[in-house]
């Protein structure tokens, strides 16, 4: 069998909400020389009865299906059976953009020093309505100075094409960075070849209070001891910890107000009134909530950015 250009690994956890869409959205591709490997990390769901429907109409879908390891196991298994010269990363909630594969490869043929390139991202609610756009740093340097910093979204994971023989140098994710791996893989990365980002949304990045981002563990003591070797070398203290600004979130009000002003930032007013009155009705009488319904409907019209349609 002739070896595909991309190799799609989607490593899959209890994801039966959002996977067909998800998996679709790789299928109508611009760019069809694809395999997309699905790796059924031990869910308990019909994660893996969805799978098998869309793998039984199109022969690109390969399943590989294990009991669960976490993230970390599931990407180095899929990229383990992966034959693409590259490896497209894609999770089970988002939506890629028709064009994102024919881009990115055009990118990487066009530049054999870059290891890992990501994109814009649109955040989106639950629902997949717009919330703003994320345009992270375009340049190798830029991207580096904001890893050491401790910020692996530099490059958003899911957004990332990597060329195979890159992972397989540095030896792919580290399993004892669970949770944080990209942004030790993309450290390690930096020291063989060079990173970038292509200035263009070409994937829609779900929220949700089930998503990995929502379930941090101990990530801040991880990322010092990733990033301070790298800080060390470039005469730079030791990363300090910091708070993310989501720390505080904890309800799911909480987090439907954060994504109504948001959807307020990106000029995207219906999204930001939706969720400005679920967080309300969830919680009336807290005044944030009254507070954040206000401003939705009276916050000045902001120019939407010109972004590609999921067709």
């Amino acid at each position: 069998m002739e070896r595909p250009k991309i190799s799609v690994v989607i490593p899959v956890y209890n994801a039966s909400r959002y996977l067909s869409a998800a998996v679709r959205s790789i299928l109508v591709q611009t760019c069809s020389d694809f395999e997309l490997i699905a790796v059924d990390d031990g869910s308990t769901d019909q994660s893996k009865a969805i799978l098998e429907g869309l793998a039984a109409a199109d022969p690109r879908i390969r399943i590989v299906s294990r009991p669960n390891t976490g993230i970390v196991g599931a990407l180095n298994d899929g990229i383990a059976v992966a034959r693409g010269e590259f490896i497209a990363r894609m999770d089970a909630d988002d939506l890629a953009v028709p064009t994102r594969f024919a881009a990115q490869c055009e990118y990487l043929e066009n530049h054999p020093e870059c290891v890992a390139l990501g994109t814009d991202i649109l955040y989106t609610d639950p629902e997949g309505a717009p919330l703003i756009r994320h345009q992270p740093a375009l340049q190798h340097d830029e991207i580096v100075n904001q890893l050491v910093d401790g910020n692996g979204g530099a490059l958003i994971h899911p957004t990332v094409f990597f060329r195979r023989a890159a992972l397989e140098q540095v030896g792919g994710y580290r399993q004892q960075f669970n949770w944080i791996e990209d942004l030790d893989l993309y450290l390690r990365l930096s020291e063989i070849g060079k990173l970038a980002n292509l200035p263009t949304v070409f994937l829609h990045y779900r929220q949700h209070l089930k998503s990995v981002n929502r379930t941090q563990g101990t990530r801040e003591a991880l990322r010092q001891q990733i990033v301070n070797p790298y800080r060390l070398k470039r005469g730079l203290g030791d990363l300090k910890s910091t708070p993310s600004p989501t720390d505080a979130l904890r309800t799911p009000a909480d987090w439907r107000r954060h994504w109504a002003y948001d959807a307020a930032r990106g000029g995207y007013h219906a999204s930001a009134r939706k969720n400005a009155w679920r967080a309300f009705l969830k919680r009336p009488f807290d005044r944030s909530n009254q507070r954040c319904l206000r401003y939705s409907y009276t916050v000045g019209a902001v120019p939407q950015a010109s972004l590609p349609s999921l067709g």
